[in-house]
């Protein structure tokens, strides 16, 4: 069911007026196609996008926000010839057209040194020097830079393949050993903090002790991490401890690292490595090894070891900054897992955490497909949490010959264990070429990424709201960019729960219904672990006209102990597909305090609105801004306040145009609204 936001000023210019030339207008029922990149012949060396003729030549991607482009990473540059220890390239791409974004960044290349369109990149993998190999990088400097993804700040990290796996013998058929596994580097990750700053090494395979850049047989991480996997999350803030100590700069920074060891070998690959800023004394943080005279900043903190071989060896996704909290995982074509991820305060590092990933949660391979990279995010302000799934089992198995037609990327939602669903159907296929693309035969999609974009009802009059774009990078075949072609089912209005003598009172309103079976009533007595169908209302199909819809539950009849509950909608349309709303709370246990959440005046508003709430009871009272995406932009209240009715005056001149819901939240008692900025 689609449910319609207000009118937001975002200007939006649509896509597809603006599509590179190689692209084309193709689809399915769920996705349409907003560009797409393919190598051109090998015979147009002078193509702008010429790097990309040679096979593993590009090999992860990242979106931006805060620049809206897309980042390419191009291992090497050599069109023609077997030496593949070029300068790699960083190349960046108007995320709405995928042509060259010549306003971000400045290239360090010797032909197109200081223009826009790349990210500068480090000097120090340029992987020989004066005819002396220096591997930088895996598989004899293929792979100098390989994958690449953005902090919560917009900082810009990438790293080489995720190994090590120093002087492993890989059998030829010839009884010889493989020489693309020897001679290799450590793992490496480098960190752009703006698109023009020099590229800085904060982190390479350190010694068992932490004192130095390991060494093949003195290293921190196993031979057996041979994988793709690879997620940033995190940021910096400043934290205040108690007088009379001054604030510090704290890196909350989570690098999320795995692998898997080649299949022949005795054992897979177990592990995901989570690499966190040095805390240590600058003096007894180890140097580069790379000639710059300063420290690394990041260190390897904690061994996340699976109880099931082969996960995170290509696809890895942090979920939270806390200590304890769940990491999401596969290996294809195993099962995407979210396992564990448990880091104890006090004791030193590196820790290890033996993970139970499949006794946590598993999705089946039905809901994934044959999962390859992840991405993870959340939309708090509706309580929904998504994954990102990159898929696609070889058309041919194994053998790399078999050209593979099975290229494609899907988003579920996982919010509520055991009730997991496809918000849409997986992305067109994206090429056709042979798998030749990757250091592993299992590699399908290469990386994969996503953006959110909200859509007013002048610019999507089919289906205004928040769409998911979703990035896709097949390495020898192409790169894409799908729209969803429905916005994300998220838009139910308001969702309130009263305590009326002995039942709850539920009362919501959409103002637009769209194929809508109705809504099941759910409640939980145990904070949300475990919910229970109470009741059903009818929905009313298809309708532009706006609805107050209303429930009463009776559960002290039955529950006479009751004490704080926990109540949602599942939204259920005709063809069975559902969505969840913000979830409310109910208490019992204390004298409840009757809040009330007015509407803004003016609505819409430029400069300044008041906002105005009334309490019966004192409380702890926040108040806070959302923009679409559930992010928080302003905090208006946040402290104790008397009974009573209270007022507050708002100014937009921080905010752009757009819609925007403020939440009122006192004691846990949650009420909601929507304004609209207009400039």
């Amino acid at each position: 069911m689609k449910k319609t936001l207000l009118t937001t000023g975002c200007m939006l210019v649509l896509f597809l007026a603006t599509l590179p030339t190689q692209a084309v207008a193709q689809g399915n029922i769920d996705w349409e196609e907003l560009w797409r990149n393919t190598p051109p012949p090998p015979t147009q060396t002078n193509h702008p996008n010429a790097w990309m003729i040679p096979s593993k030549s590009f090999t992860g991607l990242a979106y931006d926000k805060w620049r809206d482009v897309v980042y390419i990473v191009n291992p090497h540059t050599s069109v023609a010839g077997p030496v593949f220890w070029q300068t790699p390239r960083i190349f960046a791409w108007k995320a709405a057209t995928g042509t060259p974004a010549s306003d971000i960044g400045r290239s360090a290349d010797a032909q197109a040194r200081g223009q826009g369109g790349e990210l500068p990149v480090p000097i120090d993998t340029i992987a020989s020097a004066n005819g002396v190999q220096l591997f930088r990088g895996y598989s004899q400097n293929t792979y100098s830079l390989y994958k690449i993804d953005l902090d919560d700040e917009g900082r810009i990290y990438a790293c080489n393949l995720v190994v090590p796996i120093w002087g492993i013998c890989i059998l030829l058929p010839s009884g010889m050993c493989d020489p693309v596994y020897l001679s290799q580097g450590p793992f490496r990750v480098w960190r752009w903090d703006t698109p023009v700053a020099n590229p800085k090494l904060v982190y390479a395979t350190l010694n068992p002790s932490g004192t130095a850049v390991g060494s093949m047989g003195n290293s921190e991480m196993t031979y057996t991490r041979w994988g793709d996997a690879f997620d940033v999350i995190g940021y910096r803030a400043m934290y205040t401890p108690p007088a009379p100590d001054p604030p510090y700069l704290v890196d909350s920074t989570r690098i999320y690292v795995g692998g898997g060891s080649y299949p022949t070998q005795p054992e897979w690959n177990r592990e995901v490595n989570v690499i966190l800023a040095d805390t240590r004394p600058v003096n007894q943080r180890p140097n580069t090894d790379i000639g710059a005279n300063y420290k690394l900043e990041y260190r390897l903190a904690v061994r996340l070891v699976n109880s099931n071989s082969g996960l995170a060896s290509h696809g890895v996704a942090g979920t939270e900054l806390s200590l304890v909290h769940d990491v999401w995982m596969d290996s294809n074509p195993r099962l995407t897992t979210a396992a564990l991820h448990v880091q104890d305060a006090n004791n030193p590092w590196p820790q290890t955490y033996s993970q139970q990933a499949t006794g946590n949660r598993s999705l089946s391979t039905s809901r994934t497909g044959s999962s390859g990279a992840l991405r993870y995010f959340e939309l708090p302000e509706y309580g929904r949490k998504f994954i990102v799934v990159a898929d696609g089992m070889p058309t041919g198995g194994l053998d790399p010959t078999i050209p593979n037609l099975n290229t494609t990327a899907r988003i579920v939602d996982v919010t509520t264990p055991g009730q997991d669903f496809n918000v849409w159907g997986r992305t067109p296929q994206l090429g056709n070429k042979t798998l030749n693309n990757n250091s592993a035969e299992q590699n399908y999609i290469a990386d994969v990424d996503f953006k959110l974009q909200y859509y007013t009802p002048q610019e999507d009059p089919v289906a205004p709201g928040l769409h998911v774009i979703l990035y896709v990078l097949m390495s020898n075949n192409g790169i894409a960019a799908y729209r969803s072609r429905n916005a994300i089912p998220v838009e139910l209005n308001t969702l309130n729960a009263t305590v009326n003598g002995s039942n709850v009172d539920l009362r919501w309103n959409v103002t637009m219904e769209s194929n809508n079976y109705g809504f099941e009533i759910e409640r939980s007595f145990d904070g949300g672990n475990n919910y229970e169908k109470v009741g059903f209302v009818p929905g009313r199909g298809t309708t532009t006209a706006p609805m107050d819809y209303t429930f009463s539950d009776p559960v002290i009849a039955t529950h006479h102990n009751v004490g704080n509950v926990k109540y949602r909608l599942r939204q259920v349309d005709n063809d069975g597909t559902h969505t969840y709303s913000p979830v409310v709370d109910v208490y019992f246990d204390a004298t409840p305090n009757t809040i009330t959440l007015y509407q803004n005046y003016p609505n819409p508003f430029n400069p300044t609105t008041t906002i105005s709430y009334q309490l019966t009871e004192p409380g702890h009272v926040s108040l806070k801004v959302f923009n679409t995406l559930g992010e928080v932009v302003a905090t208006l209240v946040d402290t104790d306040k008397d009974a009573g009715t209270h007022q507050i005056n708002m100014s937009a001149e921080a905010l752009p145009s757009g819609t925007y819901v403020y939440q009122l939240n006192v004691d846990g008692q949650v009420q909601q609204k929507k304004m609209t900025v207009m400039k």
